[in-house]
């Protein structure tokens, strides 16, 4: 029987959606999947942020400039569903990192930031910090740093993605979750969903944390390790002017303060959730945590959020420790994995490459369809709008990527070589006087003037990496 799709995608979250969009704009007949509405699982959990990661030049430096890259194609592609949001990192004299550290390592964001049109980096005095973010602790504050990332509406970003996608002429069904795969021998040929069977030359799983459940209805299994993240909400969306990263309670995390249109986020906790995703639950733990790490900084915090939510992020079975788990993602090939043909699986990731993921598991489908036509999704906005001149940003060498996903002593080790070198030149520019310093006001014409001019073209050249 032939197949009426040449692709079905189960899952329409934002990297399921993406990859319908990326898809259909081929010109490929596409089928989507997904269980509920769209972004309504992991997306609709995530901090709603389009960043960088600035904390993974600690560890896994390949990944900050990978993301960033495809992050300035997002910028162009969905700005009307992005807000700047500019970020303030509190330094006290009791934090693990002294003004020094932090600064050395927004030194080294800031050759990424043009990619994703972000600003540069600002140092503040405390006294400038307190008055940006009346209520902070000032006892022990020794001075604070900004950056700034872009807020999105994680769920409305899913959405937009399947509009186009149906535009393009996908068929999208919500509320529709794959019971079954459909088999022609060995081959997956489609899915079964309810009580309809929608046959496609390949399937691609795209379910997020749930990919291993989805795998295992054709019989394969799929290395994760999901990692809960819990956020706390209250409804006031200006609780803090700015937002914040604050060294948590134990020191060793840092959690967000995001002030937003659905209200002020606290979070996310980073625990290990083995199980089933739809299982998963905010326990007592987690929220007297976030409540401890914010109540260091404002004693006057309300004790009870308005509510909570949490999802697992599907980050790929690795070794190592928690704290060094790359975000990386890898496009599985299921017949020369497991000896499956007609399946892929998207895996791994965040939503900040949800697009280049998508261009990667089309591409790996078009292989197998015997197609040559090329990904155009970074051309367009989600409203078919060209987006015009795209900088010709280096993206970092794939090769040296895989290698160091599997070895995360060495890609920690080739992180910190970098952030030593950056820490020397720091000390230097500090020792000569170069140490320029912004007060609230300057903070504020420094933002202000990145919302004025929308997204300011990137005039400089990031380096090593």
């Amino acid at each position: 029987m032939s197949a009426p799709f040449d692709l079905v995608v189960i899952g329409g979250g934002v990297t399921g959606a993406g990859v319908a969009r990326d898809a259909a704009l081929r010109g490929l007949k596409v089928a989507v999947v997904e269980r509920g509405a769209p972004g309504c699982g992991t997306t609709a959990a995530s901090t709603h942020l389009i960043h960088g990661g600035v904390r993974y030049l600690l560890y896994d430096r390949l990944t900050t400039h990978a993301t960033c890259w495809d992050s300035g194609h997002i910028v162009r592609t969905a700005g009307d569903l992005l807000t700047r949001l500019p970020l303030l990192w509190p330094v006290y004299r009791d934090h693990a990192r002294g003004l020094e550290t932090v600064e050395t390592l927004l030194e080294e964001y800031d050759r990424f930031q043009p990619m994703k049109y972000g600003r540069p980096h600002l140092r503040l005095s405390a006294e400038a910090c307190a008055r940006l973010v009346p209520g902070i602790k000032t006892e022990g504050l020794v001075g604070a740093l900004s950056f700034d990332e872009w807020w999105v509406d994680a769920e409305r970003l899913a959405a937009r993605n399947l509009d186009s996608a149906r535009a393009a002429g996908a068929e999208v069904l919500l509320g529709c979750k794959a019971d079954a795969f459909l088999r022609d021998g060995a081959r997956v040929a489609g899915v079964r969903t309810g009580g309809r069977d929608l046959r496609g030359r390949v399937t691609i799983n795209a379910a997020g944390p749930w990919v291993d459940q989805v795998a295992r209805l054709a019989g394969a299994r799929l290395p994760l390790r999901l990692m809960k993240g819990t956020h706390l909400i209250w409804k006031d969306p200006k609780r803090v002017p700015v937002g914040l990263l604050l060294e948590a309670e134990d020191r060793e995390r840092y959690v967000f303060v995001i002030p937003s249109p659905l209200g002020t986020w606290v979070g996310p906790t980073d625990l290990p959730a083995a199980g089933d995703p739809d299982e998963v639950r905010t326990t007592p733990e987690e929220t007297a945590y976030l409540l401890r790490s914010v109540r260091r900084y404002f004693k006057d915090w309300p004790e009870t959020p308005d509510s909570t939510v949490v999802g697992s992020r599907p980050i790929l079975g690795q070794p190592g420790a928690e704290k060094l788990l790359s975000r990386d993602f890898e496009v599985f090939d299921h017949e020369t994995r497991d000896g499956i043909p007609g399946l892929l699986t998207i895996g791994g990731g965040k939503m900040s490459d949800y697009r280049v993921m998508a261009e990667a598991a089309t591409d790996a489908a078009c292989l197998k369809l015997g197609s040559s036509a090329r990904g155009t999704t970074q051309l367009t906005t989600l409203g078919g709008e060209s987006v015009g001149e795209i900088p010709d940003w280096p993206q970092p060498c794939p090769r040296l990527k895989r290698f160091l996903r599997a070895r995360p002593r060495l890609r920690e080790l080739h992180a910190l070589a970098y952030l030593g070198a950056a820490f020397a030149s720091h000390l230097a520019r500090r020792i000569a006087g170069r140490r320029p310093e912004a007060d609230a006001d300057g903070f504020r014409r420094h933002y202000d003037e990145g919302r004025a001019s929308g997204r300011p073209r990137p005039v400089s050249r990031p380096s090593g990496g």
